[in-house]
């Protein structure tokens, strides 16, 4: 029998070859995308070189004529309104070529520009017109589509009228808002009109850097914007903080006779204009007193700040901070008032040493000497020279009131101040203590205000020294005390 088996492979190779290039050709087919351009008319020679003032606008491909010839208009006025120098922001262009200027904005610049750049650009037309026609293949199936030239012209002198026309929509809208800018500062809302001002230059700015723009439109723009940067200035500079109630006598105990006042304005030559609703902050800087403040300016441009129970007799600072609006360059926004020390003093020592008596007190004139350097003016004791020691410690605050009420005094030191107990360590070597006290009285508010007592002792070279030297050490003590705490140090 014959092997037919070299026979069998020989015959089966080939048909299983052309059965694989069979499928393979036939998924490919299935599968099978391309376009191909079937119009046999060139291109006209306007598409690639257009004349000046010739938009070429090309569309994308469609299954509609009508829709390509549409998107190709729509390419042509994109191209023209970018041709005049962004003076539109990116993102209404698309709108205004596909919306045929149906747009709302809250910026009424912005509309300004729109309505203008739509009034030009929805007018315009083709000249020219060429549409080819596509073969789309996608698998077994084929489209046709349409992709549309247009020649749409929008010459020099078009460009010059829209310009024109450009210039005055957006000069007149600025110099409108300009008097509103003004309108708003002279009823005090000087951070919104300078706020408006500063839109304004942000809109008219751009134009000066168009082109197509004439001599005196050009002026015309640079004038309004160099008059708007002097008036933002002129705005910024003239903002003003004004404090009322300084330097005003601060009585111990008392509170001051009127409040502080500090008034916020812009002013403008010799006219005020108040701004309300700024935030203020009043603190002591220096001294003791309670503050009652108002937390922002009025209607008048104004914030109040009462100032009472006053407990320091020194110096007393207060301060004014102004909150501004951020971003403005205002100048001052801080203001200081100084109130005056004005009390008038009657001090009265009855001293001692040794249980006798001394002419000229240590401790009383230490006293008078540190208060007048603080501004107390002094007024003689004549009306204390028979007081008692117990009086001084035990005398009560309307008796002490009765006895200086025609003097104008406001406040009335009385103290005692004596030594005693002396130790002999050696010969010249002798320890004594001293014991001071003084007792502070308001008049006006019939009070005492302050107590103060203290002992210590000190050395000498005899009884009288030793003593001598307690009172001084004791004296020098108590005043430094006193000091402090009627805010004197």
């Amino acid at each position: 029998m014959k092997n037919y088996s070299h026979l069998k492979v020989k015959v089966l190779v080939p048909f299983m070859i052309f059965c694989i290039f069979s499928s393979v050709l036939v998924i490919s087919c299935s599968n099978a995308y391309y376009e191909k351009r079937i119009t046999e008319t060139s291109r006209p020679h306007w598409v690639d070189n257009p004349r000046a003032g010739i938009y070429i606008g090309v569309s994308h491909k469609f299954p509609d004529e009508v829709d390509a010839r549409a998107d190709a208009i729509n390419d042509a006025k994109r191209q023209i309104i970018e041709s005049l120098g962004g003076i539109v922001e990116s993102e209404f262009v698309d709108e205004i070529v596909e919306s045929s200027a149906k747009i709302t904005t809250t910026d009424a610049f912005t509309s300004s520009r729109v309505k203008v750049i739509s009034r030009n650009i929805i007018a315009v037309k083709p000249e020219n017109v060429f549409v080819e026609k596509w073969r789309k293949q996608s698998g077994r199936y084929s489209i046709i589509l349409y992709q549309v030239y247009v020649a749409v012209p929008f010459s020099e002198i078009k460009h010059k009228k829209f310009m024109k026309e450009l210039v005055d929509e957006t000069y007149n809208l600025g110099d409108k808002r300009y008097k509103e800018s003004m309108d708003l500062a002279y009823q005090g809302r000087i951070f919104l009109a300078i706020d408006q001002l500063m839109t304004i230059k942000k809109n008219i700015s751009p134009l000066s850097d168009i082109t197509g723009l004439s001599p005196s439109d050009l002026k015309e723009i640079n004038s309004l914007k160099e008059n708007i940067k002097a008036t933002i200035e002129e705005m910024q500079s003239g903002v003003c903080i004004e404090g009322k109630g300084d330097h005003q006598p601060a009585k111990l105990g008392n509170p001051l006779a009127n409040p502080l006042k500090l008034s916020v304005f812009w002013q403008k030559g010799n006219e005020r204009f108040p701004i309300p609703g700024l935030q203020v902050d009043f603190k002591l800087i220096k001294g003791k007193a309670v503050l009652t403040p108002t937390s922002h300016t009025s209607v008048e441009g104004a914030a109040f700040c009462e100032v009472r129970d006053i407990s320091s007799a020194g110096k007393i600072e207060i301060g004014a901070d102004v909150h501004f609006p951020e971003g403005y360059d205002i100048k001052q926004n801080k203001f200081v008032y100084h109130l005056l020390s004005e009390n008038k003093v009657i001090v009265k020592i009855i001293e001692t040493n040794l249980e006798k008596p001394v002419s000229i007190s240590y401790l009383e004139n230490t006293l008078l000497q540190k208060l007048t350097n603080k501004g107390f003016i002094a007024i003689e004791n004549d009306i204390f020279s028979k007081i008692s020691k117990n009086q001084i410690e035990t005398g009560e605050p309307e008796y002490i009131a009765e006895l200086v009420k025609d003097s104008d005094t406001d406040l009335v030191l009385l103290g005692i101040v004596s030594s005693g107990q002396v130790n002999k360590v050696q010969e010249e070597f002798y320890f004594a203590r001293a014991r001071g006290a003084i007792r502070v009285f308001n008049i006006d508010k019939q009070t005492v205000v302050g107590n103060y007592i203290l002992e210590d002792k000190e050395a000498g070279n005899s009884e009288e020294n030793a003593g001598s030297k307690a009172i001084s050490k004791v004296s020098d003590q108590l005043v430094q005390k006193l000091l402090t705490e009627m805010g004197l140090r």
